[in-house]
């Protein structure tokens, strides 16, 4: 069997045989004084000299499956590949993590693989989007940067939706799909947000087709928070949403919208705000307010959806705290949702 081979038709059994923890285990004696495991809840990051390495755990929820070993190394080279268009140097590629004869694991071993890895160069958490603004360090030259590289990377997607009737059609699905999870909340809250999104949706039609037909709706980062956006030179936005291309396809102004939502829930709504406003300049897209409005209550709605979900399955929270940022986010939807019908 060729190299390729190998790496690419790994046998399923070898990987079983391996427990999660004996991975884990080995991976943290790995580490020096100075370094860091941090359990996700989808992975562990172990964080060992100037390199970041990302296991994934054998997990399902749809639509995610890291459950095989061959799906596990595919999302690893999606995630390397599309955190390659905002964070180009900070992903150098994916290695297995092998088991030799005697038992013993090594990165890029000749033994069996038991489990893909994500090679990352290690960045300077304190240059994190969010810990800037907490210490006030954020510059005007920051800001621009992190614009300038936003819209150089909107321009250069290629269209994924131009279809006004389609996308009409996926927001729609997605307000309902939202409906339906934040009904366990068991108020009637979440009645008040589907009817405001949806008339705001039957009143302004003529807009999801101008979005559309002007190729806004790309194949976007997906999850665009201020602790995925380094403040160095050049800037970088890591950890976009690989695991689902639907997911990731958005209208680049409703992306924005989600980082200005994020950036208010820390208390810089200000900060977030000109970081839209910017990039939207510099793509010459004239976004009307209202559907900014529209687009931060549908975001917001979605994050209400998922820690719901959260909630369900308590990794580092608890039931009641997951609960509570899930009503946090529908009001934040509902405040929106008004805005926009306004």
């Amino acid at each position: 069997m060729s190299d390729q081979d190998r790496l690419t038709q790994a046998p399923e059994g070898a990987a079983r045989d391996c427990r999660l923890a004996d991975k884990v285990a080995w991976m943290r004696r790995s580490l020096g004084p100075r370094d860091e495991a941090i359990e996700t809840h989808f992975a562990w990051v172990f964080l060992s000299g100037g390199r970041a390495w990302k296991l994934r755990k054998p997990v399902r929820r749809d639509p995610m499956d890291y459950s095989t070993l061959e799906a596990r190394r595919r999302d690893s080279e999606a995630e390397v590949r599309l955190n390659r268009r905002l964070a180009p140097d900070t992903y150098l590629g994916t290695r297995p993590l092998t088991r030799g004869p005697t038992g013993e694991l090594a990165i890029g071993g000749d033994g069996d693989i038991v489990d893909w890895l994500v090679e990352m160069r290690r960045l300077d958490r304190g240059r994190m989007l969010d810990v800037m603004l907490a210490g006030g360090r954020v510059t005007a030259r920051d800001l621009r940067g992190v614009a300038a590289l936003l819209a150089t990377f909107y321009a250069n997607e290629a269209p994924a939706v131009t279809d006004g009737a389609m996308l009409d059609a996926r927001l729609r699905a997605q307000v309902t799909a939202n409906h339906g999870v934040l009904t366990m909340l068991g108020d009637a809250a979440a009645g008040r947000l589907r009817d405001l999104q949806t008339a705001f949706l039957d009143e302004h039609r003529r807009w999801a087709n101008e979005r559309a037909a002007s190729g806004c709706i790309v194949e976007a980062h997906g999850d665009l928070r201020p602790e995925h956006i380094l403040l160095a030179d050049p800037p970088a936005v890591i950890d976009c949403l690989e695991f689902d291309r639907n997911l990731r396809i958005l209208d680049r102004a409703e992306e924005l919208e989600f980082l200005a939502l994020e950036c208010g829930r820390i208390g810089h709504a200000a900060t977030g705000e000109q970081l839209a406003r910017d990039c939207l300049a510099l793509l010459h897209d004239p976004v009307p307010v209202q559907l900014q409005r529209f687009y931060r209550s549908h975001r917001a709605a979605t994050r209400a959806k998922l820690y719901v979900w959260r909630s369900s399955e308590p990794d580092d929270g608890s039931t009641t705290r997951w609960l509570a940022t899930a009503r946090e986010y529908l009001e934040l939807a509902l405040e929106a949702a008004a805005l926009a019908g306004s």
